[in-house]
């Protein structure tokens, strides 16, 4: 209940104008690193593999509120680990072009059809609706959709290769 609470907390605050972001200069590859390392023997535990694909170049920092996106990370995979099977796998990838920063979380889970893709962002959406733990409230995507949103980026979700779900992070944040 504390963490629903919290949530709605959080929105209310977005919903005002009040939720504030504070940038410095982040590297993504190394928060995105530490999300795997935190999830790991999550993943591990339900028998899910977890990897992760980072560029070989070095990555240029991002203009980002680090807090607020290890809270969409940590929404996303939190997901990723409640909706995939025993057995699946989720995979972590940042790619870097002409200053845009894109991260993925991709998993083999149950998917999302076409005609809820993006209905999962509004609040207390809940796909699966058989899906009854009392951890997930709907309002998880919501507010990684609000985090991103006030990065003034993008956040989509599609199918992954081979099937289940992908969800992708555009961020235009290169530090000059």
């Amino acid at each position: 209940m504390g963490r629903l609470i919290d949530d709605m907390l959080m929105l209310s605050g977005s919903d005002s104008s009040h939720l504030s972001i504070q940038k410095t200069e982040v590297e993504l590859d190394t928060l995105l690193l530490s999300a795997y390392e935190k999830f790991e023997p999550l993943a591990q535990k339900k028998s899910i593999s977890i990897n992760i694909a980072l560029p070989d170049e070095l990555v240029p920092p991002c203009c980002c509120d680090k807090e607020r996106l290890e809270q969409v990370l940590s929404i996303l995979l939190d997901n990723a680990l409640c909706y995939t099977p025993e057995g699946g796998r989720i995979r972590l990838s940042l790619t870097v072009s002409s200053e845009k920063f894109m991260l993925r979380i991709s998993d083999s889970g149950i998917g999302i059809p076409d005609s809820e893709k993006q209905a999962v962002f509004d609040r207390f959406y809940r796909c699966d609706k058989s899906h009854k733990d009392k951890e997930h409230f709907g309002l998880g995507l919501c507010i990684a959709r609000e985090i991103v949103n006030l990065h003034r980026g993008k956040i989509w979700v599609e199918d992954a290769a081979g099937g289940g779900t992908c969800f992708v992070i555009v961020l235009n944040g290169a530090c000059h």
